[in-house]
């Protein structure tokens, strides 16, 4: 269902997640993405009142850095997405009851005072009815009657494309189960849904089942995600973005690092295998919530630039994460975000100093990856990515020979992308890539970018036996300093001879001209010769003018620099 406008702007949307994603982001407290959701009984979406967004930050006391919510029909159901922290969830959970009525306290209507209302967080779910808590119980709900998802296929979907998702999971075709697909603020209408036949994985569990349905992607980009329930109160939701291609492309490669097969002990599973299918779904969450923003930003326009920026320390690890993957369609996409005012500078004053802290090109080249290298040394900011009336886009130099990512930028102890290749086996091309830059700085700091201790990286090659590396750089050098300079090969048949006079200098050099105008060997000599004689010969014809015009002798042997 399609919010009304006068519920759409009740809760601006946000991301998602079920999964406990324990990674730590550094300076930003533990957090992570879930759900509350409220079933609103005998109310419409008209009732709604505007000051909701704000009676829901009010209620958690502003805690959240992400909120998103959706609103479907029947009896209707509000489920908003909320990024918490983890004490934050606890309290929730715990003591959802408690919660609640602090909810019910800054509340200035009736909103929330009448009728029944139905509340879930987690496993803990509460009654409200007409402004009184009348039940808040945690659900027990044996593993084997369970309806939850464990994966869903892909997890990055293009946009406009007519998407075909496959969820796998526990307990899915059970009468009661239903399962939704939502994106950027509405639900989207289903198609078909069929049941796949089980793989090798699925025997090995007896309740692993897999689906699949058709849904048709607009045009736009943001997250996603797919919700299963069942009116046994039991229920999950599994995120996804939508992006262009090459994003997509890129971004699922992850399937196949949340496609481990979600027991209901999970004790077959390794730590790494737990803590990589953790990290990739952070990372979903994560991109998910930041493309929100953007999408954001682009459709409200004046009222987007005004909102809150994504968090710095977030969109580091965003990137990081990207650049450790060799994503470069990632990368680049996240750059633009960076430019178009999404995201803020946190301490730094400019995007120059929170590039430059952020470091991406050493990490490519600790990484030796060429495209991620090549793709950084030549990045320069798209000069439309501005939205109009936007006030909190980030400005850079744009002047002409200007790049954001040098080989010879500093880092950590002094150390430039060059001292990092040239310190390492098997970086070639990096040190190549690093070399041709289109700066043409490369070059220059192979001998003159020097470390905390004074080391150059030809320095850095040397002690580490990389000879090959010195070769390399010497051979473009050499190249660069043979090519500085114009060698004109003057054919041996144009020879000045030594005359005493003028007649005779002039008749030998009309044979010879006439000579090599027969023989044709004059056409042959290479078209830059041309343009050089004709000035020769305008700047003769002047001398012999000047002279007349002043009535005297005119004489060539006389000429002395210019003058006679």
């Amino acid at each position: 269902m399609t919010l009304p406008p006068l519920a759409r702007a009740v809760l601006e949307p946000t991301t998602v997640t079920q999964i406990v994603v324990l990674t730590q982001i550094k300076g930003e407290p533990q957090s992570r993405t879930d759900r509350i959701v409220f079933k609103l009984f005998d109310k419409n979406p008209n009732h709604f009142p505007l000051a909701l967004r704000s009676q829901i930050l009010d209620w958690l006391s502003h805690s959240p850095t992400e909120i998103e919510s959706y609103i479907r029909p029947g009896c209707i159901i509000l489920t908003i997405y909320l990024r918490l922290t983890e004490s934050k969830w606890e309290e929730l959970s715990n003591d959802l009851g408690s919660s609640l009525s602090r909810l019910l306290d800054v509340s200035d209507n009736n909103f929330w005072k009448t009728g029944w209302i139905y509340s879930r967080v987690q496993h803990r779910v509460a009654f409200i009815y007409n402004g009184q808590i009348v039940l808040d119980t945690s659900l027990t709900l044996e593993g084997h009657n369970r309806c939850r998802i464990s994966s869903v296929t892909p997890i990055a979907v293009s946009v406009s494309d007519a998407t075909q998702f496959v969820v796998k999971g526990f307990n899915l075709f059970q009468n009661t189960t239903r399962l939704l697909c939502a994106l950027e603020g509405s639900y989207l209408l289903q198609k078909d849904t069929n049941e796949l036949v089980d793989s090798d994985d699925m025997k090995e569990h007896v309740e692993f089942e897999s689906l699949r349905f058709d849904c048709p992607v607009p045009e736009l980009t943001g997250r996603g995600f797919v919700e299963v329930e069942d009116d046994g109160l039991s229920n999950g939701f599994f995120p996804f973005v939508v992006a262009n291609q090459e994003m997509c492309s890129e971004i699922r490669m992850l399937e196949s690092v949340i496609e481990v097969v979600d027991s209901i002990d999970d004790v077959h599973l390794t730590s790494a295998k737990v803590k990589a299918r953790s990290q990739a779904l952070d990372f979903i969450h994560e991109i998910g919530w930041l493309l929100h923003r953007s999408h954001l930003r682009f459709g409200l326009g004046e009222a987007g630039s005004n909102s809150d920026v994504f968090s710095f320390s977030r969109f580091r690890w965003i990137i990081e994460f990207s650049v450790d993957h060799d994503w470069c369609a990632v990368v680049k996409n996240l750059l633009d975000i960076l430019f178009d005012g999404t995201v803020g500078l946190g301490e730094h004053t400019s995007v120059e100093l929170a590039l430059s802290d952020l470091g991406l090109l050493h990490r490519a080249v600790r990484r030796n990856c060429r495209k991620m290298v090549d793709l950084l040394l030549h990045y320069v900011p798209d000069e439309n990515l501005d939205i109009s009336g936007s006030k909190s886009r980030h400005l850079v130099n744009r002047s002409s020979g200007t790049f954001l990512f040098r080989p010879d930028v500093d880092g950590p102890a002094g150390l430039t992308p060059l001292h990092v290749a040239a310190s390492r086996d098997c970086s070639e091309n990096v040190l190549d890539a690093l070399t041709d830059d289109p700066g043409l700085v490369g070059i220059l700091g192979w001998k003159n970018a020097c470390d905390s201790t004074g080391s150059t990286p030809e320095d850095y090659a040397r002690q580490r036996g990389n000879y090959s590396y010195i070769h390399l750089v010497h051979r473009k050098i050499s190249k660069k300093s043979n090519t500085s300079h114009i060698i004109l090969d003057i054919p041996s048949a144009f020879q000045i001879e030594k005359c005493e006079s003028r007649p005779v200098l002039i008749q030998r050099s009309c044979k010879l001209c006439n000579h090599q105008l027969a023989s044709g060997s004059l056409r042959r000599a290479p078209a830059f010769y041309r343009p050089a004689m004709l000035s020769m010969l305008a700047i003769a014809a002047v001398c012999v003018c000047v002279g007349l015009l002043f009535k005297s002798t005119f004489r060539w042997e006389l000429l002395n620099y210019g003058y006679y």
